[in-house]
Formats: C-alpha cells, structure tokens, sequence
C-alpha cells in the first residue's frame, strides 16, 4: 500500500472525510439512542410512579388489607407486588406470585426506582421498577412494588436507531459523492496548469498557462506562475545571449591571436608591430575574462571591504588620469563628499564610467561630485548624443550596447556599465543614464552619504 504522502490530494481528502463523518455518525447515533432510551424509561417509570400511588393510598387508609389491595386496581401491562416488611409477597399479580421483583425496601412514605434485566417469571424482559414504602392503620410497613415493561421502548429504541442509520449512511454516501465531484471540479484547472506547465517544459519553456475567468484562487495562481514563466523564459534568454555574447567577445581576440602567432611562424624576421597587435588582443580578451569573473562573483554575493572612503579623491584620480591620456578637454567640479564602502569597487565603478564617456564623447568630458541631502552624487557628462530613453535600462545590461555603438573600437564589450550597476547596488546606490539641461549625455550615480561627523 502506498504511503499516505504519496497519495492524490483527492484521495486524501476522501478519506479524512469519509473518516470524520464516520466519526460522527457512530457518536450521533450512540448519542440518540442513549437519549431516546433514557426518555422512555423515564416515560416508564414515570407512569409506574403514578400506577403505585394509588395502590399505596389504599393500603395506608385501609380501604382494604394489604392482601386484598390488588384485586380493585387494574394492572396495565405491569406487575404489581405488595411486600411485606420481612420480604414476603403478600399480594401479587398473576406473574411471580410468590417470588419479589426487586430487593428494593423503601422507609414508609418513600420511593425508590431502578432498571433490571429481567424479573422471575419474565423472559429477560428489561423493567422499570418503583418501590413505594407504606403503613396501614395497624402499624404494619410494606412495600408497594410496580414493574413496567421496558419491551416496547426497547423496541422503539432498536427501530428507531436502525431507521436512522440507514437514512445516515445514505446521506454518508451522498455526501461523500458530492465532496468527489466538488473536489473533482475544483482541482480541474490546477491539473489543468499541471499538464500546461508540463507542455511548456517540453518546449523550453516557451508559452503561458490560460488564466481561468474565475478570479479565484486557482486563477492567482495561474496568474503568478505566468509571471515565473516570464521571468525564466528571460533568464534563459539572458543566460543564452551572455553565453553567446561572452563566446563571440572570445573569439575575435583569440581568432586575432592565432591569425598573429600563424604569421609570425612563417616569418623570418621581428615583427614589433605584430607583437603589439598580439598583447593588444592578449590584454583585451585578460579584460574580458576579469569582467566576466567580477559579475560571477558579484552573482553570488559581492563581498565588499567597507571603510571610510572620501568619493572626491577617487574621483580626481580619474580627472588626472583622463587628462593625461586623452587630448580632448576635461572639466571638473569636485566637493568634499564621503560614504562607507569599498574604495577598489567604488574606484572601479567611476572609472568604468569614466571610459564610458571618453569613449563617446564628441568633444569633452565633464566630471562633478557633490552633495545632495543624505546622498553623495557623482556626475560624468560627455558630448555625445544622450541615449535615447527607451534605451537607459537596458544599456545597464551584460553585453549590451546600443546599435550606433557596435563598433568595435567604440562599443567596447558591454560589461562596463554592467558592472557599474553591480558595484553602486551593492553599496546601496543607484545609476542612472540622462540628460544634461543642454541635451548631452549624462551618467549619475548616487551613494548614501556619511554623516557629518561635526553634527
């Protein structure tokens, strides 16, 4: 038998129910039966009360002995004993005439009562006996006793309960029926999802689930795996295009490379221009490869060495670097701005940015640090056209680089900008590409500043 974990959600529900109305059904049933025989044995022993008390009045006026009190009082079905003080039948009816019903002995003028199985001269007959104690005018104390016959409420009791046990495992069964077909209807459109899912795996993940217009639950859930299957279609598409984008970067430098070494076999002579193409090509692909692992890392949690940086220092840095290799002009506005980060990543992320604009700019390069209530922003402005606005998240991307950019010696890999953002997130900042109020192209990046030590 399999275990219960492995069992359908429906076969599982089944049976919990089936269980508990079971359950209830048995309690209900016990607790019907014990109520009904309990109030027609009240019922019994109430009219037995009644039938004694006037046989009782009898023998304590003495309207007649206690031998002869029987003869005027019709016995009803019951039996009717009169006992005397030493346990003697005096007076009986014509069943146990000589033997007492009950071993009841009640003090005159109280009444006791009990439930018995069976009386002598009965057939295991249940009873309900009332035992009255009395005096007559001599003294003499008896004992009127009166056993009503249970047979009737038991047989009641038996029909009764086997009426409604039919009538409740019917209703068992119907309900059980309806809980199947509503269980069976409900798990339809997840089952529904469940072989939609499974045609999409088989198709690389490619399709969406149709959404049920019902609005319920199971049509969130549709809804929001929709939104998975949204997200890892991307992922893979994303995964593919680097994969595809890292090979093609690749090839070009090693395609260079091996083109190089091939000439210089055939050569018979130094060649300091091809030996300068082979460590260009050497140089951009080491680039490539240092990029590619800085994203790897920063995919499972970039770890950062976090100290006190001042952002204008390493912002100079890339203001006296710039002018010392570029012949464009390059402007500057610097003021004091300190944040809590890793001075390596954050050096890194300015100068990614830096080359970003050097490499399109069209006249010159502009490079500012400031404050700005709680954040400390970096500006690098270049004249280059600005990138268009539908185009200013996806230029942040792994390998991506706008379409008057796939030049070569101008497009560079696109991971800069990539790693950019990487480094800035990481520090609990924000990039984003602009515009300049003239209409250049901006870059800014913003950092959460330092608290003002002297406040």
């Amino acid at each position: 038998m399999k275990p219960w974990r492995s069992w359908s959600l429906q076969r599982r529900v089944l049976v919990v129910a089936s269980a508990v109305a079971t359950a209830i059904l048995v309690l209900g049933l016990t607790a019907f039966g014990l109520t009904l025989d309990r109030i027609l044995y009240s019922s019994a022993q109430a009219a037995a009360r009644v039938q004694a008390a006037p046989i009782a009045a009898v023998v304590a006026d003495g309207e007649a002995p206690a031998q002869n009190a029987l003869e005027q009082i019709p016995a009803q079905g019951s039996i009717l004993q009169i006992i005397a003080r030493g346990g003697d039948v005096v007076a009986s009816s014509e069943v146990a005439k000589d033997l007492p019903i009950t071993r009841l002995r009640p003090a005159p003028g109280k009444v006791a009562v009990q439930q018995v199985s069976g009386i002598p001269g009965e057939s295991g007959e249940p009873h309900a006996i009332v035992a009255q104690g009395v005096r007559d005018p001599s003294g003499a104390q008896y004992v009127v006793v009166v056993g009503a016959p249970l047979h009737v409420a038991t047989n009641t009791v038996r029909t009764a309960t086997g009426l409604l046990a039919v009538v409740s495992t019917a209703m068992l069964v119907l309900l059980l029926f309806l809980i199947w077909r509503i269980l069976r209807q409900a798990l339809q459109p997840v089952e529904r999802i469940r072989s939609e899912v499974a045609r999409i795996t088989q198709v690389r993940g490619r399709g969406h689930l149709t959404v049920p217009p019902s609005g319920d639950e199971i049509a969130r859930l549709a809804e929001t795996m929709n939104l998975m299957l949204d997200r890892l279609e991307q992922a893979d598409a994303t995964t593919r295009r680097f994969v595809s984008d890292a090979s093609h970067e690749l090839r070009s430098p090693l395609a260079t490379i091996i083109a190089a070494i091939d000439v210089a076999n055939r050569a018979t002579t130094p060649d300091p221009a091809r030996d300068e193409v082979i460590a260009s090509e050497a140089l951009r692909m080491q680039k490539l490869v240092d990029d590619l692992l800085t994203l790897a890392k920063a995919d499972d949690g970039l770890p950062l060495a976090l100290r006190e940086v001042d952002v204008d220092d390493l912002v100079d840095v890339e203001v006296r670097r710039l002018r010392a290799t570029v012949e464009f002009p390059v402007t500057a506005s610097i003021s004091a701005a300190r944040v809590t980060g890793d001075p390596t990543r954050l050096s890194q992320a300015i100068r990614n940015v830096v080359d970003n604009a050097a490499r399109h700019t069209t006249g010159g390069v502009y490079l500012g640090v400031g404050v700005d209530g709680d954040e400390v922003v970096v500006t690098v402005d270049n004249d280059g056209s600005p990138i268009p606005e539908s185009e200013r998240q996806r230029v942040f991307d792994r390998f991506s680089r706008l379409e008057e950019a796939r030049e070569r010696d101008r497009g560079g890999s696109g991971l800069g900008l990539a790693i950019v953002r990487t480094m800035v997130e990481a520090h609990g900042g924000t990039v984003e590409a602009g515009t300049t109020p003239t209409g250049q192209c901006r870059f800014e990046i913003r950092l959460p500043r330092d608290p003002d030590p002297s406040t």
